[in-house]
């Protein structure tokens, strides 16, 4: 089953990120896919101040250090995989240790992922629609 929904701006993507962050939990890995500039960090930051990591303002895209971390009701792991555009085996390798961390796991460019995992994932993909909306479809584990 997959859930859709329409954002109209920034705000709003970050308020339905905070939404979709309450029943998340350890061991929870969020997969979010989108063209550049579709709003992926936006969500995240949604995900990750609804998850207490910290206001949206102390998220940034990690995009140069891969993975940042964020303390919260659970360990958050926010990941960027933008410059690991053709995944090696040593980046596999090294995400599969750092996803066996326990913690819930939100990952920007997560596609690039997806044909490695073997848990079950949530995967929101955020598209364009008219003038600055955002369509949003969440499948996966958490439906």
């Amino acid at each position: 089953m997959t859930e859709r929904a329409i954002t109209h701006s920034p705000d709003e993507t970050v308020a339905l990120g905070r939404a979709l962050a309450a029943p998340l939990r350890a061991g929870d890995i969020v997969l979010l896919v989108g063209p550049m500039g579709a709003g992926k960090t936006y969500l995240a930051k949604g995900l990750i101040a609804g998850l207490g990591g910290g206001e949206e303002d102390d998220v940034a895209s990690p995009a140069y250090d891969i993975v940042h971390q964020f303390p919260g009701r659970e360990m958050i792991y926010h990941y960027d995989l933008f410059r690991l555009r053709q995944l090696s085996g040593d980046d596999v390798e090294w995400m599969m240790e750092s996803l066996a961390a326990p913690g819930v796991h939100v990952i920007e460019w997560g596609d690039r992922l997806a044909g490695v995992l073997k848990q079950p994932v949530t995967t929101i993909t955020i598209g364009f629609g008219e003038g600055d909306e955002r369509v949003i479809e969440i499948a996966g584990a958490r439906t």
